[in-house]
């Protein structure tokens, strides 16, 4: 009888014995950088939570730097670097809040976070698309779930998106074969990232390594990265209408925060290489709720998007072409508009 209790036993901790060490693992290495505070972020192999290390930045930092100036959106914001901005602000402080695959939903709660914690909200860029406008809910996967400062959630909620992730296997063998190997493979794509990324702390701006290698091979970069911009047809394409009832409640209320806060708040529609155009009836809703003048679209074709040396891939432009937007927006005004 001992002997047959005692086998179970064996068999329960052989069981749970993986789980254990899985487990163990998660709390040793914490790969999301989630379940401690870091002075500098970004050191895990794996692919971090964005928007959430960026409020962490913001948190850390928002009483010595004095943040007033705020640039939201999807990834895209890398192409607008705090130091290219801030000749146009004076005075101003900026840090990028963005998330991977941005929503409207996580960029409004995001809006009033700050209008809850921060002193001074004098300007903001929020730059918004058709795919961004689409998704009014917020995200709640590991990539995407927003700080709780930002959302209420309670820390067990937040904590417990990032352990279900990690005991995913399409995440944890990946991971774990990296971490013994050290080499990367391409099924590890999405969770281990294959290239180092230069960021800058206090702004949160990020510095891709693609334009290294544009500095080293000029043109022939687009030869060499030739099948990651597909074929742009002459057909002029506009997006289906996207803005209903719950996105205009939305950004109406974030409006609203900005003409209470006297915030110079820009709103961009980024210049996709797809050249799909923004539906115009989006774009004067846009105009309606914000003012025409703090409304800029760059969608469609125009002379930044037809010139391929504004993009590192389909999905990314450069601050090359973010310089030329800021200058657009900002460099041949007199005056630049506060929102009504």
């Amino acid at each position: 009888m001992k002997k047959t209790f005692a086998l179970f036993l064996l068999k329960c901790v052989l069981l749970i014995l993986p789980f254990l060490t899985l487990l163990g693992l998660y709390f040793y290495d914490d790969p999301f950088e989630v379940l401690h505070e870091y002075k500098d972020y970004y050191k895990s192999p794996v692919a971090v939570n964005e928007g959430y290390v960026g409020w962490q930045y913001y948190r850390m930092q928002r009483d010595s730097v004095k943040y007033n100036s705020f640039l939201l959106g999807n990834s895209c914001t890398m192409a607008f670097q705090a130091k290219d901005w801030e000749k146009y602000i004076p005075g101003g402080r900026a840090i990028r809040l963005y998330g991977s695959a941005e929503r409207l939903g996580n960029i409004y709660r995001k809006v009033r976070a700050l209008d809850a914690v921060q002193d001074s909200i004098a300007n903001m860029i929020i730059l918004l698309d058709y795919a961004t406008l689409k998704q009014t809910q917020i995200g709640n996967i590991s990539t995407h779930v927003l700080h709780p400062e930002v959302t209420g959630q309670s820390n067990w909620e937040f904590q417990m998106c990032f352990l279900q992730t990690f005991f995913n296997p399409d995440f944890w063998v990946p991971y774990v074969d990296y971490r013994v190997t050290g080499r990367y493979k391409r099924y590890m794509r999405g969770v281990i990232n294959r290239e180092e990324v230069e960021r800058n702390c206090r702004s949160n701006d990020v510095y891709n390594p693609r334009e290294k290698e544009i500095a080293d091979y000029g043109e022939l970069y687009w030869e060499r990265h030739k099948k990651e911009f597909p074929e742009r047809d002459t057909v002029r394409k506009v997006s289906p209408p996207i803005i209903m009832k719950k996105q205009f409640d939305m950004l109406s209320e974030m409006r609203d925060i900005f003409v209470k806060r006297g915030t110079n708040c820009k709103i961009l529609i980024n210049p996709k290489y797809d050249q799909v155009r923004l539906n115009p009836s989006d774009l004067k809703q846009l105009q309606d709720i914000f003012g025409a003048a703090n409304v800029f679209d760059f969608s469609g074709v125009n002379e930044f998007t037809s010139d391929v040396h504004n993009y590192y891939e389909k999905g990314h432009y450069r601050p090359l072409l973010g310089r030329k937007i800021l200058e657009a927006m900002y460099g041949k005004r007199d005056t630049i508009g506060i929102i009504q």
